[in-house]
Formats: structure tokens, sequence, C-alpha cells
């Protein structure tokens, strides 16, 4: 079998190894990706503070696996059984469509041309500006109320206590958590001096946002207001929502394409409905349960549904501080949060994780792991190991 999985991210790097590692003798595996290096988007906010993450190259994270790596853009996709890469075409026999999300610049005027976002080429030029910027006192204002945003902000404040920083939301922030954790959230704020703003976004200029009421003024600004999927999808025919991801069954199969699979933020499952958040705590499973799915066709057995079930949402607030907070199998969260340094620990713990677990692939171990609803469920959840799935 001829096996083409494209996008070199968290859910399709460790699809790429795990079916290597399950079926290695009777498939041939290519992983595509544009990038060279394998890109930790969970520390994005970390190297636009200045705090550079070490890359690794995915042709080394997959050597000696038997995996064909080839580095390029997928241009066109055709769901019979061929993408094209570059000017090259591969034939495939079931193709994993993990190409991840990027930055929305489209929902609101202005964010291509005055705004920055958490993709790597951006970051690493708001880690060569924001010392100069720090030293003169200047601001800037981060755009968006949800995790990216929280933790771009408290990363910015303690990194350069110069900085003049805002965090803009089209709401009250902290709704993630129970009250506990929202509280402990405005005391940092309020702590690392990060003024709240609350507004829709009109649009954007050179130096300011227009918001419905008033203007806010900047020297930078960072965009995280959203995500969305790459237009491929779309444009290939596959079936997409409202955001372009690729609509797939519990299988993980796109809807009306047997042949091929959709993973990570390129994915929602619709057949029963099931809202799962962007971020590699979703992309790691399914890239894992889309591998374990694919050796199953292999050896003639029956494919497996997914079964997930979010367990916990973890936010760093700087170096020193976060927010750990969980949750139970009916989606309701658990009455108390992890703060302080132990959070901070939790997350850094969880962080590393996630480049651990291709590691372990590589060495026939399954190194990724998450909650299931069909767990038994304990009296203290959820448990040590599960959080490492996440």
């Amino acid at each position: 079998m001829r096996v083409v999985i494209l996008g070199g991210g968290y859910g399709g790097l460790v699809c790429a190894l795990r079916l290597a590692r399950r079926a290695g003798g009777q498939v041939a595996i290519t992983l595509v990706s544009e990038k060279e290096h394998f890109v930790e988007r969970i520390r994005l906010h970390e190297w636009a503070a200045g705090h550079k993450p070490v890359q690794q190259s995915l042709k080394a994270m997959v050597a000696d696996t038997g995996i064909t790596f080839k580095q390029g853009r997928v241009t066109q996709i055709d769901p019979q059984g061929e993408v094209l890469v570059g000017q090259e075409r591969l034939p495939f026999d079931r193709l994993v469509v993990a190409l991840g999300s990027q930055a929305d610049t489209r929902s609101v005027p202005g964010i291509r041309e005055h705004a920055f976002t958490l993709e790597p080429a951006s970051a690493a030029q708001l880690a060569s500006m924001l010392p100069g910027l720090a030293a003169r006192g200047g601001r800037v204002v981060v755009v968006g109320g949800g995790l990216t945003g929280i933790e771009s902000a408290t990363e910015f404040a303690e990194a350069y206590p110069g900085l003049k920083v805002s965090l803009l939301s089209s709401s009250g922030l902290g709704k993630d958590f129970q009250e506990t954790g929202r509280k402990h959230l405005l005391a940092c704020l309020d702590r690392l001096r990060i003024t709240q703003e609350q507004g829709r976004v009109k649009q954007i200029h050179a130096n300011a946002i227009e918001l419905a009421d008033r203007t806010v003024p900047f020297d930078v600004c960072l965009w995280t207001g959203g995500f969305t999927v790459p237009a491929l999808l779309r444009e290939s025919g596959l079936p997409v929502n409202e955001r372009g991801q690729v609509l797939v069954d519990p299988f993980l199969h796109v809807i009306g394409h047997k042949n091929i699979l959709a993973v990570g933020d390129a994915a929602m499952m619709v057949d029963p409905p099931s809202a799962m958040d962007m971020g590699c705590k979703t992309a790691l499973p399914m890239g894992a349960h889309a591998a374990e799915n694919l050796a199953r066709i292999i050896r003639g057995e029956p494919e497996q549904r997914l079964d997930y079930v979010h367990s916990v949402f973890c936010t760093s607030l700087g170096r020193k501080d976060g927010i750990i907070q969980f949750f139970r199998k009916d989606g309701s969260m658990v009455p108390w949060v992890v703060t302080g340094r132990p959070a901070a620990w939790i997350k850094e713990f969880i962080c590393r994780s996630t480049l651990l677990a291709p590691q372990l692939e590589r060495v026939d171990v399954s190194g990724t792991v998450w909650r299931k609803k069909s767990q038994p469920t304990s009296s203290l959840e959820p448990s040590g190991r599960e959080i490492l799935g996440v």
C-alpha cells in the first residue's frame, strides 16, 4: 500500500512514525512537508519573546524508519489518487491530510499589512524587534483573548518589563476556567501590568486598531484572533466546513472519500458531531489513531472509531506561572485548578512530551496516549498518564 501523508506537524509526523512501526514491511510511506524543520507551534509565543526553540530536521526525525521525506509545497490534490508537490506527482492508495492551520489574516482588513502573527517567520521578526521596543517603552497590543493571546501577552510582559502590553479581546477573559482560575488569570495580568481592552476589531491601521467606539494605538500589533485551514482543501473538492476544515467520520475518513483520512487542525468530525479543539492535544491522538486504522486495513481487520475526550486545558502565564484546568468526561470543569509554578512545570512537561512522543514512536513505544470515554472514571480525574496525551 502507498500512503502519502501531507503535513509534517504534530499529527502528520506521529501518523507516519506509528504507521511505519505497525506495518512498515507492508506499506510505502511518504511524508510531505513544505518546511524543512519540525515547528513547535505551541512554543511560537516563546520564540517571539526571545526564547528560540532548538529546531529539529524532519528528515532526521524520520531517518532509518523506512519513511520517505519530501520537502515541498502541495499545490494540488486529486482525490482519485494523486497529489502534486512542486512539479512532482505522487500517487497514493491512501492519503492522510494533516496540513494543520494558519493564522486567519483575512477576517479583518489590515491584518496582513499591519499586524504580526505567530507563524515562524513573523515570530522570528518579533523576537528581533521587541528588545529595542522595550528599551524605549513601546506599546504592544495582542489581539485575541484565547489561549494564544493570553500566553503571548504574559510572555512578552514578563520577558520585557519595559514594554507596555495590552490584551484586546472581543469578550471577557477566562471563560475556559472556573472562577478560581479566572481570578488567578486576572490577578496575573494585573501583576504583569497588562492592560485589558475589550471591543470588536473593525480594521487595523498602520499604528492603531479601529474599534466600533474608539481606536487603540500600538507600536506592534500581534494578531491571535483565530486560525484557518489552507484553501487547497476546499479547492480540491473535499467537503469542508465554514473554517475550511475537512469533514471526517468517526474513523477519520473524509466524508465521501474512503481513500482519504484527515487529522489535526485540518479535520472536523461530523458524525456524530464532535467539536474538537485545534491544537496538538487533538492532532497527536488523531494522527496516532489514523495510523492504527491504516494498519488495521493492511492486516484485513475492522477499523475502530476514535475514542477521545477533552481532559485538560493548560495555559502558561510566562515562565513562572500558569493555570491547569481539568475537565470531567461530560465536558464540565473540575472545581479546582493548579496555578503558579506547579502549573508552569506541568505546562512545560506537556510541551516537552509533544517532542518526546515522536521519539518514542521510533523505538517501538506508543508515545501518544490520550483520555478515552471508554476508560473507567477514577475519583480524581484525569490521571497523570492522561495528561501526556494533550
